[in-house]
């Protein structure tokens, strides 16, 4: 009889081994698809959220430009694009611009160095962009593979980043050094068509054209010039006048390098020790009473050498009356207290009468000897320099010339500020549309004012108040303080005012500096036009770049016209993270230019991710 045969030990162990194995293989599977799709589903979390941050900031980058159409449009595009150009787990996903794209204001509490986030449409200043992997989305589900074994197919991800257009505390750091007003000056009509009838046209106290002109009445589009009828210039003439300077001439609307003093009837040649022969002075002289020894003696040399010329300028030009003591002479006529009855026209025999724009007559007439006497007789000047042919022409040019060469400064001749002198006045209107293009954005932007000349000088505190920055500036003038270029003192002031207890600790710091020169003034204080001084000029300038730099501010510099250094301001901005902008052109070109350039800046807003 055969007996059941039992399995051995072994054999009963390799059964249940292979029992476990089989449980634990089920286990370990199960762990090792759920690594894989956990693994994927982390990376597709990550790409999510990497591609939510590109679009935020993308979008909210967008929120200030407004020349495409409407901002938010715009940037909803931005935010689809990005989010296609950024591949998740190496497909191309999308959102929906209505549902994924949020527009708020974002406000900072300065207690939990946070932001909170408020929708809205209204001058938007942050996005909240979602990028989405689920079931209601576009781009549907995230498939699993490994963990179906358990019955789980898809999964739902989704990622969200929220964008802001950080707000900025600006120093506007401004060239007001002399050479601001040279495109309106003879010096630059070689370079330009130079407007200095918008100049002497905006200058107070005008009256229409008056003299030779007095009475004639002339056709439309046609000016009275000399006493007679032109088409030259424009049909109203509304500067000041003063005496014989009683109309501008030829070349009045903008003086061109074809531009000729010798032709030009708005001027008249008085030269030193020269016997003046011009038939229509001989009779301005007549008509205001002076008789036949004294017109004589008026336009003869022979007292010159004594001393006599400027005085009897003066008289030429109507600016003094002679009250000569000769028999007969318009003393007598008008009650003038005689002179010592020669033919000399001297300094004591002189009743100056024409006042400047509100100045005394005594003040005045030291102002009419300088220009007579120190310099379009000179040949030292700017002026001269440009057409040596402008030496001893007088008239409304010449004098106007005079003011902005060698009275452009404030305490001089403040009426300047008022007028449209170049570049100054493209680089006032620059910077007004750059504090409306703020403004309008509703952007939480702080400003600040600071000037430089041969001094840098602080004008305006960091404000939301942006007309403060536009009004002084619009109320400045080219050589407002001093004449010579201290760019490095400027940014100085610039960083002094960034870093200040008045900006904030959530702003971005910006150095907005411009010129239309050369740096050359040097640390120390010493200014001048060498190669020395100008290289010592540029080495403080990118000095206090790096300080900037250092700081964490950022520079953009401009640079305007064919006298600045657009070398160094690109160095400058590229030691400040910036860029650099050059207006170059006409007048009217770079004045669009600049508009634009600080048009760009003013939208130019900072972004970054607050969640």
């Amino acid at each position: 009889m055969f007996g059941t045969v039992q399995p051995s030990g072994r054999a009963r162990r390799r059964g249940v081994v292979a029992v476990q194995f089989a449980v634990f293989a089920v286990v370990i599977f199960g762990f090792a698809a759920l690594t894989i799709d956990i693994g994927a589903m982390y990376n597709t979390k990550a790409d999510l959220q990497r591609t939510a941050d590109a679009a935020a900031l993308a979008a909210a980058a967008r929120l200030s430009v407004y020349d495409g159409g409407s901002p938010l449009d715009y940037a909803r595009e931005v935010a689809r694009d990005f989010t296609q150009r950024n591949h998740v787990l190496g497909k191309t996903l999308t959102i929906d611009p209505l549902t994924d794209v949020v527009f708020g204001r974002a406000n900072y509490d300065a207690a939990t160095n946070s932001y909170t986030f408020t929708d809205t449409d209204v001058l938007p200043d942050a996005v909240r962009v979602r990028v989405r992997h689920t079931a209601d989305s576009p781009n549907g589900s995230v498939t699993l593979y490994f963990a179906r074994i358990f019955g789980i197919r898809e999964t739902q991800l989704s990622a969200e980043a929220v964008a802001v257009m950080v707000p900025r505390d600006i120093a506007i750091v401004a060239d007001l050094s002399a050479s601001h007003s040279d495109d309106s000056e003879f010096r630059n009509y070689h370079l330009t068509d130079i407007n200095m009838y918008d100049v002497w046209n905006a200058l107070p106290g005008g009256v229409d054209d008056i003299g030779a002109c007095a009475g004639v009445t002339c056709g439309t589009g046609d000016v009275c010039v000399g006493g007679t009828c032109t088409t030259a210039g424009p049909a109203a003439l509304a500067g000041p006048s003063w005496g014989y300077m009683d109309q501008l001439g030829f070349g009045v609307e903008d003086i061109t390098a074809a531009y000729d003093p010798t032709t030009d009837p708005g001027l008249i040649r008085l030269a030193y020790n020269t016997n003046w022969t011009d038939v229509q002075l001989s009779a301005y002289l007549a008509t205001r009473g002076y008789n036949a020894a004294e017109v004589s003696a008026v336009m003869s040399r022979t007292n010159d050498a004594a001393g006599a010329w400027p005085y009897r300028t003066a008289v030429a030009l109507g600016l003094a009356e002679w009250n000569s003591g000769l028999a007969g002479g318009r003393w007598s006529l008008v009650g003038g207290t005689p002179g010592n009855a020669n033919t000399a026209v001297g300094s004591s025999e002189l009743q100056w009468t024409e006042s400047i724009m509100g100045r005394s007559v005594s003040a005045s007439s030291t102002i009419w000897m300088d220009y007579i006497n120190n310099y379009v007789n000179q040949t030292w000047t700017e002026m001269y320099n440009a057409n040596s042919a402008l030496r001893y022409r007088f008239g409304l040019k010449t004098f106007t010339n005079y003011l902005l060469e060698r009275r452009v400064a404030n305490n001089k001749t403040p009426e300047l500020s008022g007028v449209p002198h170049q570049p100054m006045q493209a680089v006032k209107d620059a910077v007004t549309y750059m504090t409306d293009v703020i403004e309008e954005l509703d952007t939480d932007d702080q400003l600040s004012l600071e000037i430089y000349g041969t001094t840098a000088r602080h004008e305006v505190n960091l404000t939301m108040d942006y007309a403060q920055v536009s009004d002084r500036l619009n109320n400045m003038q080219a050589g407002h303080y001093d004449s010579y270029t201290n760019m490095g003192g400027g940014m100085e002031k610039g960083i002094a005012e960034l870093t200040s207890t008045r900006a904030r600790s959530s702003s971005r710091k910006v150095l907005v500096v411009l010129t239309d020169g050369n740096a050359n003034c040097s640390e120390s204080g010493a200014c001048g036009t060498t190669e020395q001084e100008i290289l010592a000029g540029n080495e403080y300038a990118t000095a206090a770049a790096e300080q900037a730099a250092a700081l964490g501010i950022r520079i953009f510099a401009i640079s305007v016209g064919a006298d600045s250094n657009p070398d160094l301001m690109q160095q400058i901005a590229d030691i400040g993270q910036g860029e650099h902008f050059h207006a170059s052109g006409t007048i009217d070109e770079y004045s669009e230019q600049l508009r634009d350039i600080f048009a760009r800046i003013g939208g130019k807003r900072p972004v970054e991710l607050i969640r």
